[in-house]
């Protein structure tokens, strides 16, 4: 039995991608095209640049924070890698079905901008956070 590897399944996604984007510029019936281009949209790994810490003027230069996610199955936002591998956080859900009323871009960018933020399981490296008096005594 043969074991999938990550690299495998990003180039089945790409290939796929690129057959669907071929198809729906190729074939003269527009539904077939408009389901392609539907298919290839839900395929993609959209990439998002989400400011994370603001720009303090002579004390800090801010943070922006990347992240990727894709649409599964048309109403799941998954936050994944620049591979397309979901990425794990412990307090932050990875995979979040879309409500009616919601947009795709504006969940994932809510999701990527939590996941950003401190892992409880940073483990012994985590960064320390004092309280604003400093270093306790």
């Amino acid at each position: 039995m043969r074991s999938a590897k990550k690299g495998d399944s990003t180039s089945k996604r790409q290939l796929t991608l690129r057959k669907l984007e071929a198809l729906a510029q190729s074939t003269t019936h527009a539904p077939e095209a408009e389901a392609a281009k539907a298919k290839a949209e839900e395929l993609k790994i959209h990439t998002e640049h989400l400011q994370v810490a603001p720009v303090i003027e002579g004390r800090s230069e801010g943070a922006i924070a990347i992240g990727h996610w894709f649409l599964e199955g048309g109403d799941t936002v998954v936050v994944c890698d620049s591979e397309g591998a979901p990425k794990h956080h412990r307090a932050v859900q990875n995979h979040v079905r879309l409500l009616p009323d919601q947009n795709a871009r504006q969940v994932a960018r809510r999701l990527i901008k939590e996941m950003h933020g401190e892992d409880p399981s940073g483990g012994f490296w985590r960064k320390l956070r004092y309280p604003s008096g400093g270093a306790p005594v």
